[in-house]
């Protein structure tokens, strides 16, 4: 069941979502998130004749490793390489030297938090733009060879592993894709994004210095951040934000009122402050999710929309407002726009694209909470775009759990907008996505299948993860898809992302293509959008 009523405020960021608190099962649509995990899809290989040479995917590294050949005109792998579009704390960095036509050395120091690893080896050649590194050891914890492979293209390095890679710490994982100039992380803004300059300077003088940098910003900026808007007991509107630290059982829960009190509790010392002369309890107050439209961001929010009706280039004051202003959607030069039917009792939203032409799309039934946005363009070279349009749950307590998206084709026949059919799973209202089965935990593993996508994978997660989010029996569950956004370049293509694990923090994206008459699922790889969060 979608989150109807859940109002977040626009301080919560889809990348720093990961705090690891709560409880419940894998079923349960509980609010927020921890990053753990090893995240490259296995593909399930189809069946490869002798003469055609397999994928560079997980599944296939083996195989690639057993044809390995010289290579005298190969690409430049040499150099020092750093993960990007990570969190800082996921950080990695592989050196490549000592190369010659069979391979090259390498070796990377790989962190997670405060766990940590170091792999090194050879890599040999298998194709002039991709190796692979087979690890077998005689003390091989599970006696099974691990492999790891390296791939170079104009956007950088891209690393992917199959099996137990040894050397490494709970957690700590060797993909990712890597780049030689500075890396991005996305917690890099954090700070900014959820305090202002006036926060900051009153929490410094509550603080004192050194617990401000060591307890407060330190935590901030190696962290997981959630803010969400909240209600205390005497109807004061707060803002809560909350930071957990993977692997050091650390973090800090903070209150801000509208009226500027602030109440700041540590978990791992046990120290609180506050700034309110009255209070005499030594935990932040008692509090419920808030469903004000309380107002930031330069008096733009997202609230606003909730419980709106009319042209949503027209609603004054929503955060996406200009998103809506002056668009032309089919290409035919006309403005089209979007209008907006509110359903109070069942709590949804009805959207109508009204093109300039005097043709409309209505969309099926949405939650209320979600906020639409619409792409177009031509998918399947026919000359006519097609119309993408997603819920985004950006202010609820766990969105990388939910998402609406339907995809729709004009028909020139009948001079009207039809749902394709997509080769996913489908949930509640447009929510699409996949079945995913998952095994029993054993130890620390968790095994799961990814149905329409024919995927296997193993995630080493840590105790903290089953302890709190998981049950103790295997389980099936739908995944959504929580963005979607168009390519509409040289290989057109609805670019889809989910979350495999629920509350893992780990993102997969893969590219719905068209063709032949239908549209396909892609290659499945490690993944997070640059927006609309």
């Amino acid at each position: 069941m979608y989150p109807k009523i859940m109002k977040k405020n626009l301080y919560l960021s889809i990348l720093l979502i990961v705090a690891l608190i709560g409880c419940g099962s894998v079923a349960d649509p509980a609010p927020v998130k921890e990053t753990v995990e090893e995240a490259v899809a296995d593909i399930s290989t189809t069946d490869v004749s002798s003469h055609e040479r397999p994928e560079f995917t997980e599944s296939n590294l083996a195989k690639l490793y057993e044809n390995k050949s010289e290579m005298a005109d190969h690409a430049d792998f040499y150099g020092n390489w750093t993960r990007t579009a990570v969190h800082s704390s996921l950080s990695a960095d592989i050196t490549i030297q000592n190369g010659d036509a069979e391979g090259f050395d390498f070796s990377g120091a790989f962190y997670y938090y405060s766990h940590s690893g170091e792999v090194a080896g050879r890599a040999y050649y298998v194709s002039d733009s991709e190796a692979v590194y087979k690890q077998s050891e005689d003390n091989d914890i599970d006696g099974v060879p691990a492999y790891i492979g390296f791939s170079i293209d104009d956007n950088g390095l891209h690393v992917i592993a199959d099996g137990f890679v040894e050397g490494l710490g709970m957690n700590v994982f060797v993909y990712g894709d890597y780049v030689q100039e500075e890396p991005y992380y996305t917690n890099w803004n954090v700070v900014e994004e959820n305090f202002s300059e006036y926060d900051l300077e009153q929490l410094k003088d509550l603080l004192r210095e050194e617990t401000y940098n060591e307890l407060f910003l330190n935590n901030t900026e190696i962290g997981n951040v959630s803010s969400e808007a909240v209600k205390l007991s005497d109807g004061t509107i707060a803002r809560h934000i909350e930071c957990f630290v993977p692997t050091m059982n650390d973090g800090y829960d903070l209150l801000i009122t509208e009226d500027g009190r602030y109440y700041f509790y540590h978990r791992n010392s046990d120290l609180f402050a506050t700034t309110d002369p009255d209070y005499t309890d030594w935990r932040i107050p008692e509090y419920t999710v808030s469903t004000d439209e309380t107002v930031y961001d330069d008096e733009k929010s997202p609230f606003i929309l909730w419980e709106y009706e009319g042209y949503v280039d027209e609603c004054n004051g929503y955060y996406w407002q200009d998103e809506f202003k002056n668009r032309d959607y089919d290409g035919d030069g006309k403005t089209d726009r979007l209008s907006r039917k509110w359903n109070e009792e069942e709590q949804i939203a009805i959207y109508t694209i009204e093109f300039g032409n005097g043709l409309t799309l209505t969309v099926p039934n949405g939650w209320e909470t979600g906020f639409p946005h619409i792409q177009s363009g031509d998918l399947d070279d026919d000359g006519e775009k097609e119309i993408l349009v997603t819920l985004s749950y950006d202010t609820g307590t766990d969105p990388l759990s939910y998402g609406d998206m339907w995809l729709f084709d004009f028909d020139a026949a009948t001079s009207e907008y039809k749902e394709v059919l997509l080769p996913l799973a489908s949930g509640e209202n447009g929510a699409k996505g996949f079945t995913i089965e998952y095994d029993k935990p054993e130890d620390l593993l968790i095994r799961y299948k990814i149905k329409e996508a024919g995927l296997a994978r193993s995630e080493e997660v840590n105790d903290d993860y089953l302890n709190w989010w998981w049950t103790n029996e295997s389980t099936t569950e739908f995944r959504c898809v929580y963005w979607a956004e168009i390519h509409d370049d040289i290989n057109p293509a609805v670019r889809c992302y989910f979350e495999p694990l629920p509350r893992g923090g780990a993102s997969l994206g893969f590219n719905l293509t068209y063709r032949n008459g239908q549209y396909e699922i892609g290659y499945v790889e490690l993944d997070a959008p640059d927006g609309p969060f």
